[in-house]
């Protein structure tokens, strides 16, 4: 079976983050968010490289979201899109990797005080080692379509193992659909093992529900939608109660917060899958503020 980890590229030069890329993987879709892949054997790497930074925050942050490792690249001249950068590579909980032509003591004075002082720095990357995603129980869809003969069709991430027939329920829209054939890189597959990219197709599931859909669940895995969670902020995001995004596994939901000294009560419009950690946002701030307010860590 196929397994495999992705990395996100992220650059305030989106030119900059495609030619690293194109080292990592060769370019397979070309949309919002850019996917290269490289292919060793069962294993395949994934780099994922949101091309629509600084306009669309949320995509770049999702991206982020699906990924085990983060590659940050700081340009000669640094401006505050690449500080933001810095905050949601920080707060994604991952390895992250910087790449940079200037001095380390230049780069790592850039990040004082947000947790990547001890960040690897280094001037090119030509690789990332092999790995396997953590099987956190579901399936991340980004589309869903129609196909003549087949049926409904998703796209996706694989976070979770899956085998033909397996039965998986889609959130939010809360229906059971089973897995009637599962492709990666167009070959049939048998199953999948976590950290790769798939299609889908689907029994007993409606295009237009689909479309709505954002996850597949495997039905003993939890998820989450009021919950009580730390709060860790950056020095120079002060929250309070009201209205954020809150990231994870993918996913970019609408979230009402009371905040209580470093905690904070946590209402999702739409349930996620119960995560360590989620990335929390306020794209509302004005221009040249960091929109990266920190994260939360769910209680246990």
């Amino acid at each position: 079976m196929y397994f495999g980890n992705i990395t996100s590229v992220v650059s305030s030069d989106p030119q900059r983050a495609g030619k690293i890329a194109e080292k990592l993987g060769k370019l397979h879709e070309n949309a919002k968010v850019n996917i290269y892949y490289r292919r060793n054997g069962d294993y395949i790497r994934s780099i994922l490289v949101a091309t629509q930074y600084p306009e669309k925050l949320l995509c770049l942050a999702e991206a982020v979201s699906l990924s085990s490792r983060v590659i940050l690249n700081v340009p000669d001249s640094p401006k505050w899109t690449d500080g933001e950068l810095g905050l949601l590579a920080d707060s994604s909980g991952v390895k992250v990797v910087i790449t940079s032509d200037l001095s380390e003591d230049k780069v790592r004075k850039m990040f004082k005080g947000i947790g990547l002082e001890g960040a690897e720095i280094t001037q090119d990357v030509n690789d990332v080692p092999e790995g396997e995603e953590k099987d956190n129980g579901f399936i991340y869809v980004d589309k869903a379509f129609n196909v003549k003969g087949v049926g409904t069709v998703v796209t996706g991430f694989s976070f979770t193992p899956v085998e033909l027939h397996e039965k998986l329920n889609a959130v939010p829209v809360n229906k059971d659909v089973e897995v009637k054939t599962i492709q990666v890189l167009d070959e049939d597959q048998k199953g999948v093992k976590p950290g790769v990219r798939i299609g889908f197709s689907l029994r007993n599931a409606k295009e237009e529900e689909m479309r709505d859909t954002y996850i597949l669940v495997k039905p003993s895995v939890p998820l989450i939608k009021e919950f009580e969670a730390e709060l860790v902020s950056y020095p120079w995001s002060k929250p309070a109660d009201g209205n954020y995004h809150v990231v994870g596994g993918g996913v970019a939901v609408t979230a009402m917060l009371k905040v209580n000294e470093g905690n904070a009560q946590v209402s999702l419009t739409s349930p996620l899958p119960k995560l360590e950690r989620y990335i929390l946002l306020n794209v509302n701030v004005k221009q040249g503020k960091p929109r990266v307010i920190g994260y939360l860590k769910p209680s246990k």
